[in-house]
């Protein structure tokens, strides 16, 4: 069978003769050929081969930072997909490949707070339990709207290091944060009087989605294909539950022994799948799926 170039949906580089899409590493990643996004690319292209023919991933040779990155993708400019959070403004500026990467996950958020106040936040069942406690996040961070949103007071400070020097002076309470986030910061400044809240997690909608240049459908509609594909025949989940990132991220969460809060996400799109169960870690109730809070 023969592929267009349309038909691929990925770049010939005629010097080495194949088909490549190229990919940003994360700008901290010790290892980027382990991380998770690049291997399920690796995992999609597979998918989606017996349609769209043969297409490997590449990494892009320098580190970009966030801003870098959606520039150049904006632009054409070296790389061909990023991985980033859904929100209006992205939706606005790239084109979304409509189906979570990571079922949610970075919509789980644990406690980092004083140590020893953690009899303070013992007997906290609710939302509104969690309202009386003040919380802590940085300038400009999505989730300044939707703490606020949901009538949780927040503080702000200029950086995470500035954020954990605030919470052990007493600026604020708890600072919720990603488990993945939390592992390497607790680690980082093990020398703050600060640790972990074992009993409790803050959770909303949150997508991770792969985001492509506006023009690029024909990109969209195969890594959409090979996506999907995964999902039927179970390879995603095989992979999502065995990737040391997701298994160390659950493991911190530890979901047996929290009280999960739920809250809405104003600002996600309306086009987030969230009434599809078998998409997210846990299915939405109804109040949350329909973003009343």
């Amino acid at each position: 069978m023969a592929f267009s170039f349309n038909a691929r949906a990925c770049n010939l580089v005629e010097a080495e003769n194949k088909y490549i899409l190229m990919f940003p590493p994360k700008f901290d990643s010790l290892s980027p050929k382990h991380d998770y996004i690049f291997q399920l690319l690796q995992l999609i292209l597979k998918k989606s081969k017996p349609k769209y023919g043969l297409c490997e991933v590449q990494l892009l040779d320098q580190r970009l930072p966030l801003k870098r990155m959606e520039k150049y993708l904006k632009n054409k400019h070296l790389i061909d997909v990023v991985a980033l959070t859904v929100n209006k403004q992205r939706d606005k500026k790239f084109l979304p490949i409509t189906i979570p990467i990571s079922k949610g996950l970075m919509g789980y958020r644990l406690f980092m707070i004083r140590k020893g106040d953690t009899e303070k936040f013992a007997n906290i069942s609710d939302l509104s339990g969690l309202s009386t406690f003040l919380a802590g996040q940085g300038i400009g961070w999505a989730d300044v709207e939707i703490l606020e949103h949901n009538k949780l007071p927040v503080v702000t400070g200029g950086s995470v290091k500035t954020l954990i020097d605030m919470l052990a002076y007493n600026r604020f309470d708890y600072f919720p944060r990603g488990a993945l986030q939390m592992m390497a910061e607790l680690n980082n400044y093990k020398d703050k009087a600060v640790q972990l809240e074992t009993t409790l997690a803050l959770a909303y909608p949150s997508m991770t989605a792969l985001y492509v240049h506006k023009s690029n459908k024909h990109l969209a509609e195969r890594l959409e294909f090979g996506l999907k594909k995964a999902i039927e025949d179970g390879s995603f989940d095989k992979f999502f539950y065995s990737h040391p990132s997701s298994v160390k991220a659950l493991e911190f969460i530890n979901f047996e022994q929290r009280q999960i809060i739920q809250i809405c996400n104003p600002i996600l799109p309306t086009w987030v799948p969230i009434e599809k169960k078998q998409y997210w870690l846990h299915p939405w109730p109804d109040n949350i799926r329909k973003n009343k809070c």
